[in-house]
């Protein structure tokens, strides 16, 4: 369904009726195939079973639903090549990316037609466009087609060889552009669904890094530049260096902004990592800079906005915008494609969901629907819901526990922190060392001073004295963990947690079976 929903996303109604004029009408599919776009592109189905409902009146028809979803999803993709992609809300490298691609596979087609007079046209036009927009893979075809042209057919030998060279040229380009998406990949896998600490990190990035350290002074690339200035990135941000990330970043949209277009998707990853850095910095003003700048190159939607939304929000917390937080909460979670993220993401929203809710409890933030944008009934059910993080004992099961725990104390639910105690020490012990999550071990030992105190709100202060100190003396910018685990900082929450108490000892309830 996910995958329809994308298609639909992109295939709108419009799109469909102005190629309509251009298609074979028994291209179309049947009734219920375009009954089935409909509920998907009027968000009115949101899985197969609810889709398969909807078409059969409840009576499930999974062979003959599978079938027309089929018809439906291979229109669609034959549309992609009809329709007008060439839409004012694209820049001019999407523009030629999308125009080059339709080219490309017809010159594919007519190299399988042995038309090679038409191929030697389209060929060098389409050469020009590669070469000027950084499509190296696409350059590298048409190279080769002309090579084989002027060498088995015209017998041109001072074109055969002019091109020869600039294959083995382009062959090279696309050599190191091919070894940094790998390496890039192979170093971000590990943060996917995990963001514990990985100690290895620095030393793997560094190492990968001189890799392609040469290759990027020599070459201009757009793919290469992209990601191996993100592998550099990885080098300072895993060992919390954010004036040099930031240096780092500022070089590249240096690098960028001098193309001759507009390069989105590396000027939005380099301003996404400014806004990183900006977080554990707590600077509001230079960071929504940034978010302004990158929302101005992203099309409202897409996978990149959802991911500048929940940089955003972070930033808003950390610089205690918590209004500002709300507002971007609910314009995030009310967008049409939200349902269509990957668990892994929607489940961080989730998180997000369950510390706003804290902040409307204590105060902080004045909500104008709670019940219908943050309900109370979805946060009773938060902490039983978040299979991804499950196993992510160091990274994002530690907001978790500390909303679980916040939570309890602010509802008075005393006993059940009591009850908890025991667990959460020996979570802390096993998973929070202090080369790793540091901050989150002193933080949870505060918190265990709330029971340990019966509550005592000037108790628990004289007693949590100590951590809060060794906690001061790391501050985000300087601590070992992902920029994502503190979802507000801890020195705001501790305060929050402190007004939630009073100055009166409260007695554990008898247990059955337990003299007093």
């Amino acid at each position: 369904m996910d995958e329809l929903r994308e298609l639909v996303f992109i295939v709108t109604k419009q799109k469909l009726r102005a190629a309509s004029l251009l298609t074979v009408k028994a291209l179309q599919p049947g009734p219920l195939s375009m009954r089935l776009y409909d509920l998907v592109a009027e968000g009115k189905v949101e899985n197969d079973e609810q889709a398969m409902a909807a078409l059969y009146g409840g009576k499930a028809k999974m062979v003959s639903y599978q079938r027309i979803k089929k018809s439906l999803r291979l229109y669609l993709v034959q549309m992609l090549l009809v329709i007008d992609l060439n839409l004012p809300t694209y820049n001019p490298r999407q523009k030629a990316y999308f125009d080059a691609c339709k080219k490309w596979g017809a010159v594919k087609v007519l190299l399988g037609k042995n038309a090679h007079r038409s191929v030697l046209t389209l060929s060098a036009e389409l050469l020009r466009t590669a070469l000027r927009y950084d499509f190296i893979d696409l350059a590298l075809d048409m190279v080769r087609a002309l090579r084989l042209y002027y060498g088995s057919i015209e017998g041109n030998l001072k074109k055969y060889e002019r091109y020869g060279k600039q294959v083995k040229t382009l062959e090279e380009i696309l050599y190191f552009e091919n070894l940094a998406e790998d390496l890039y990949t192979d170093l971000v896998i590990r943060f996917v669904n995990d963001k514990s600490t990985k100690r290895d990190v620095p030393a793997v990035a560094r190492k990968y890094f001189e890799k392609l350290e040469k290759a990027l002074s020599k070459y201009g690339s757009y793919r290469l530049h992209l990601t191996g200035r993100l592998i550099e990135i990885i080098i300072y941000t895993s060992v919390n260096d954010y004036k040099k990330t930031i240096a780092i970043c500022d070089k590249a949209i240096r690098f960028f902004d001098a193309k001759n277009y507009v390069a989105n998707v590396p000027l939005q990853a380099f301003l996404y990592q400014e806004m990183v850095c900006y977080v554990q910095l707590r600077d509001y003003t230079r960071g929504r800079k940034a978010a302004d700048r990158g929302f101005k190159l992203l099309e409202m939607g897409s996978f990149n906005w959802f991911k500048y939304q929940e940089l955003l929000l972070l930033l808003s917390l950390h610089s205690r915008e918590y209004q500002e937080a709300y507002t971007i909460y609910k314009k995030t979670v009310k967008h049409r494609r939200f349902n269509g993220l990957p668990d892994g993401i929607k489940q961080i929203w989730k998180i997000f969901e369950a510390y706003l809710y804290y902040l409307i409890q204590v105060g902080r933030i004045v909500p104008d629907d709670p019940e219908t944008v943050i309900s109370r009934i979805r946060i009773m059910r938060f902490l039983n819901d978040l299979p991804i993080f499950a196993k992510d004992r160091r990274g994002m099961n530690i907001p978790i526990l500390i909303f679980h725990i916040l939570f309890l104390v602010l509802t008075k639910r005393h006993d059940e922190v009591i009850d908890r105690m025991e667990a959460i020490q020996k979570y802390s012990t096993r998973y929070l060392k202090k080369e790793d999550n540091y901050r989150s071990n002193c933080f949870i030992k505060m918190l265990l001073t709330l029971p340990d105190q019966g509550f005592h709100q000037t108790a628990v202060i004289r007693h949590a004295e100590k951590n809060v100190k060794r906690l001061a003396e790391v501050t985000l910018d300087f601590a070992n963990q992902s920029h994502d685990i503190e979802i507000i900082p801890y020195e705001d929450l501790w305060q929050m947690a402190l007004d939630s108490l009073d100055n009166t000892i409260y007695k554990p309830r008898l247990r059955k079976g337990k003299e007093a």
